[in-house]
């Protein structure tokens, strides 16, 4: 009974052992090394046999477990899988004691040293660090600890930033680090890439079917069910094909031998956690730094595609005419555009200064140009590119980038000035003249073809069309409460040159 009357209780810690108990301390030991390099796998090696002959010459004590973290920062615990495995094994009360290097390999974020040392304090489990020679039973070690900790974390973010100076000047020298992507691996030597030829094979098939119009849904899927192998991560990790990862490729100017240095970095050394390079950082554009997989041409081509089949309100989709089609009228680029349900494609003009005027059907213009194809003789022009490209393909069945670049440089549209019906009702002998509902392609080799849109009713009429297309986009717009009244007057005036 304590004076005054008051009773008091000693509470007793886990590590208080009641007399006469000769339970052996249970022991374990935690180790971590930040890299994979050989030295550092040696280092991670005998640090472990090291714990095991101490913890088994030590009077009293038993080996509890060994927990070590490989290639892994200290600055995040979360990180740390083996870490967090020797706390939750603490929690459950399978360890009596921790021992460890040092302050810095335990962690080198003052705030976790501080909460998991504490914590583990708590729950009565004593803490030894060999280098700094503290043992957390004397007297002042918490205080150690937590300057300790804090040099370490200093410690760590001085390291982080010589570590990012040197990859910067390794880099404006033209040594970039290498971080080799699908179809790649590190050379023996450690200094440059080399190709992986089964690997290779399928990165070209994909920039292959790209190229020829297939889109990077059907790429994946098509992956998929071929069974090709799946792309790993890192040498632990496994991916999977999926659309991300093949956009990353058709945009990795790896493939073709180049390498972009500090595409990412590293704002906060704490969090490690990397974000793209907007200008904050200086890069380096490194050009034949290795041997490529596909040709600059391919590549570049690729990125055209995707830029023409952006969904951006900026860039309207324009795949696969790109610029090429222009407005008779105003001399505008047409874009493509197509109704809610995707039906119907058609170009348009509009935009800034254009005047609106010109809408043609999608289809039309396909076929108009796959005819004058299937008649273009090149034999005599003096383009050799021309000449095989037409010998392997007489003829298409679609309209495709990949060839309108290669063979058109422009197409050009007729005024289309009169109506289908209108045209029918002009004398015999004045219709040809009047009808200039025409397409002519100029062609790269120098032939110039003129051939027939294939309109045939009035309601493919370009001027009724691009009537119709204002009233939709109106009625979309809310603005449609009577616009089939006005659509008819509009047309009417058309018709009669009003």
């Amino acid at each position: 009974m304590a004076e005054g009357g008051m009773k008091v209780t000693k509470i007793y810690h886990p590590e208080e052992k009641k007399e006469g108990t000769d339970r052996l301390l249970r022991v374990a030991a935690y180790c971590r090394v930040s890299s994979k390099r050989d030295e550092q796998r040696s280092s991670y090696e005998g640090q472990m046999d090291a714990y095991r002959v101490r913890i088994a010459a030590e009077p009293g004590w038993t080996l509890a477990g060994l927990y070590a973290d490989y290639g892994l920062s200290g600055t995040r615990a979360e990180k740390r899988p083996q870490f967090l495995q020797m706390i939750q094994d603490c929690e459950d009360g399978k360890i009596d004691a921790v021992i460890c290097k040092s302050v810095s390999r335990f962690s080198r974020n003052t705030l976790d040293a501080v909460r998991y040392i504490q914590m583990l304090r708590g729950m009565g489990i004593r803490l030894i660090f060999e280098k700094e020679n503290i043992d957390t039973e004397g007297e002042y070690s918490a205080m150690l600890l937590t300057v300790l900790a804090a040099f370490a974390q200093e410690e760590s973010h001085s390291h982080s930033e010589n570590v990012k100076w040197g990859k910067r000047k390794r880099a404006m020298a033209g040594n970039a680090p290498l971080y080799p992507p699908y179809g790649y691996r590190k050379s023996d030597d450690g200094k440059t890439m080399v190709i992986v030829p089964e690997e290779a094979e399928i990165v070209r098939w994909i920039f292959d079917q790209y190229e020829h119009g297939m889109p990077i849904s059907t790429i994946r899927k098509e992956l998929r069910e071929k069974g090709v192998p799946r792309p790993m991560i890192d040498e632990y990790r496994i991916g999977n094909w999926e659309e991300s990862r093949i956009w990353g490729m058709l945009n990795n100017v790896k493939y073709m031998g180049d390498i972009i240095t500090q595409k990412r970095y590293t704002p906060d050394f704490m969090t490690g956690k990397e974000v793209k390079n907007k200008g904050e950082l200086p890069q380096n554009y490194i050009f034949g730094h290795h041997e490529a997989i596909i040709t600059e041409k391919q590549f570049n081509r690729c990125g055209d595609i995707q830029l023409m089949r952006s969904t951006s309100r900026i860039r309207p989709v324009q795949y696969p005419y790109s610029d090429m089609l222009k407005c008779p009228y105003c001399g505008k680029t047409l874009w493509m555009a197509k109704t809610d349900q995707g039906r119907n494609q058609f170009f348009f003009c509009q935009g800034e200064g254009a005047c609106r005027g010109f809408v043609i059907d999608r289809p039309l213009v396909d076929e108009a140009l796959l005819k004058a194809y299937a008649e273009l003789d090149v034999s005599g022009a003096d383009d050799e590119l021309a000449r095989s490209i037409k010998a392997e393909h007489p003829a298409f069945d679609t309209v495709d980038y990949w060839w309108l670049d290669d063979l058109v440089d422009r197409i050009e549209f007729g005024r289309h000035s009169y109506a289908p019906t209108e045209i029918a009702a002009m004398p015999e002998e004045m219709r040809e003249a009047a009808d200039d509902s025409t397409m002519t392609i100029r062609w790269k080799c120098g032939v110039v073809q003129t051939v027939p849109t294939g309109i045939i009713r009035d309601s493919q009429f370009p001027k009724h069309k691009a009537i119709l297309w204002d009233a939709y986009v109106l009625r979309h717009e809310g603005k449609y409460p009577k616009q089939a009244e006005e659509v008819r007057e509009k047309w009417k005036k058309v018709k009669s040159h009003g």
